[in-house]
Parts: structure tokens; sequence; C-alpha cells
């Protein structure tokens, strides 16, 4: 088994990342609790919304990334994988090389690449994961075209827009992990709300 993974928002969260840094910019008020996706459409409806949440993601993709957190279960499902000499794991994200009206012009493939070391998977223990294994891609369509190059039997996103994309090759299993059940279900993939069941589904 050939498993490609995504990286925001399937492998790293950064739920708090975002609030906090709403909170500091007095956009929400202090007791706010919510989750990314709903503080998003709470920010959008501020004047020039859109533009604040870019600002935003520049800052919580570049240079608060080390404060996110990793989803429950990843270094598990990755230490499982580990264990089979079958199963190779490689990361393939879509994500710009710098943030969006980010003053300080963070490098975010960088800062993600540092995350997974400081998070230990680049060292030759379990989990492990090959730091040649990972890819990061400019637009959505050449993140499709890396995952068919690798010849990935299996991939796993928080994205609809990727996996259910036509351009998505039909024989790679999709797993789309949405931990909070925020899209709706579709006929085609089949959601899971944990690392855990993600891994029950594969190795059962």
């Amino acid at each position: 088994m050939r498993i490609g993974i995504d990286f925001d928002n399937t492998i790293i969260c950064y739920d708090q990342v975002f609030c906090d840094l709403a909170k500091s910019w007095e956009l929400i008020e202090k007791d706010y609790q919510g989750s990314k996706h709903e503080l998003r459409d709470t920010i959008r409806m501020l004047p020039e919304g859109d533009l604040v949440w870019q600002r935003m993601q520049g800052k919580a993709y570049g240079e608060r990334i080390q404060k996110a957190e990793i989803f429950p279960g990843f270094k598990e499902f990755v230490a499982a994988c580990n264990a089979d000499t079958n199963i190779e794991i490689f990361i393939v994200s879509h994500k710009t090389e710098f943030g969006h009206f980010d003053e300080n012009r963070v490098n975010l493939r960088d800062a993600a690449r540092q995350w997974l070391t400081d998070q230990g998977f680049f060292k030759q223990n379990f989990p492990y994961i090959n730091k040649a294994n990972v890819f990061f891609e400019l637009t959505r369509e050449e993140k499709i075209e890396r995952i068919k190059s690798l010849q990935c039997t299996h991939f796993i996103d928080d994205l609809v827009e990727v996996l259910a994309s036509p351009l998505f090759p039909d024989n790679v299993k999709r797993f789309l992990f949405q931990p909070l059940d925020e899209v709706e279900q579709q006929a085609s993939l089949t959601k899971y709300s944990n690392w855990a069941d993600i891994k029950n589904a594969i190795f059962s």
C-alpha cells in the first residue's frame, strides 16, 4: 500500500491557533468558543472579512504554526503503518510558498516541515515519515497529479473538493477526514471523524 495524506486540517489542527489570533486582533469576544470553520464563517461576515481571513491564514500557517496541535490518533496510525513493511506513507499538500498579506514573508512550506520535525516524524523510529516523501504543490490540480505520480493506493483528506474532483484517480481509495461533521455526506465518499476509525478501516 502507498498511503497519501493531506497536511492542513488532516494531520495538523489549527482551531486554537485561529481562535487565539482572532482574540488578539479583537475580532471576537474573549469567551468565544468554536472550530476553525465556525470562526471562518464569523470572520467572513465582518467588513473585508475575506481579506482578514487570508491575513489570519498567513499568520496561522506560518509564524504561529508551532502552536498548532496534532490530531489525536495520527501518530498511532503512522506507527501502525510503520509496522507493516508493505506500507509507505506520503504527505501531499496544496500549500503556497508564502501566505497572503504576510508582511514577514514566512515560508509556509518550511514552517510545515519544521512542525513535522518538531513532532518527531523525521527521526528513525516509530512513528516515522520519510522526509523525502513530503510534497507541497502550488495548485489543487498539481496535488492530484502528484497523487497519481506517486501511485497512491489510498488518500486521506479533509476536502471534498479534492477527493470528489473529476481529476482524482478512480483507482485510489478515498477517505474523507471530518472530525466535526462539517460537510454534507457525499454519495461517493465515506466520512471518518477520527484517526482510529481510519486505522481500523485500512487495517481491518
